[in-house]
């Protein structure tokens, strides 16, 4: 029987990380990883996990068998009043522990995965490693106080998209730190398909968060492919304009990945002076 931090190698052979091998040799290809700054902070990271390991990620597909959940329900997306149709991205929540269907050597495997991510604080670790200037200009010194990662919040998911799915320019909200976006293709030939880092055409535009807006105002910089084994960091700033391009219907697994996600707690972390809160800002209307 397979334990809770590695798949049983008799069973199935080439399988036999644990969180630790794992962690390694993420750690060596962050160490290969080059930090750019422009349009936005950002790292893309090729063959980021073992090649058996991704392997594993693509026959152990969880969305051959599970649904997932709506990212923003149809319900909940009519009182947004925004154009981005969240309920084509269907989710597994690992941080919450959404219940799934799985073979127990498939499960083994998802298991090993979330504890790689989400037990304690070795992955935001890293991000400090590859940028830690972006930690202390915004959190100064309460980024070397004890406690400091137990206070922020962190999700790990797997993602699949609908047909039509597409998200438009925006920076992501407020609380966020920094986002870590995997590509799970089987195949390439469908790069294009990959997060759309962007710059506006107004040099002047910036934007808090929580607002989605019409692709007519960006130029397209670069593009972190969605391609075998990719991944994506970027660090949330004011000018993080990214967006994803409406999904046609060859697209391969629908667009399968995984994201890890880095949070302030709501209100953020801090006691805000300023008139209004911006981290507690009511989200408006989005345009376009």
């Amino acid at each position: 029987m397979a334990t809770p931090d590695t798949v049983n190698p008799a069973a199935h052979p080439g399988l036999a990380w644990t969180v630790d091998r794992m962690r390694r040799h993420i750690e060596d290809r962050f160490a290969a990883a080059s930090l750019e700054r422009l349009p936005f902070p950002h790292l893309i990271i090729s063959d980021f996990f073992p090649a058996d390991v991704y392997d594993a990620v693509l026959r152990f597909n969880l969305f051959n068998r599970n649904v997932g959940r709506e990212w923003i329900s149809k319900a909940d997306m009519a009182q947004i009043k925004s154009p981005t149709p969240y309920d084509h991205r269907k989710q597994i929540n690992f941080h919450t522990g959404d219940a799934f269907e799985a073979e127990p050597h498939e499960r083994a495997f998802w298991s090993t995965m979330r504890d790689v991510f989400l037990d304690g604080d070795w992955f935001p670790r890293l991000a400090l490693a590859a940028y830690p200037d972006y930690f202390l200009l915004r959190f100064g010194e309460a980024a070397q106080s004890d406690g400091f990662w137990s206070r922020l919040n962190k999700e790990l998911f797997l993602q699949r998209h609908d047909v039509d799915y597409f998200i438009g320019p925006h920076t992501d909200i407020p609380v966020r730190i920094f986002t870590c976006i995997f590509s799970f293709a089987d195949r390439r030939g469908f790069e294009s398909y990959g997060t759309q880092l962007l710059r506006p055409h107004d040099p002047d535009v910036r934007c808090w968060g929580r607002s989605h807006y019409l692709p007519e105002g960006f130029d397209v910089v670069k593009v972190a492919d969605y391609a075998p084994n990719n991944c994506l960091l970027f660090f949330k700033t004011r000018q993080s304009f990214h967006s994803v391009k409406t999904i046609g219907p060859d697209v391969p697994n629908r667009r399968y990945g995984m994201q890890f996600q880095l949070y302030e707690p709501k209100g953020g972390l801090f006691k805000d002076l300023s008139h209004p809160d911006l981290m507690e800002g009511r989200p408006k209307k989005a345009e376009g």
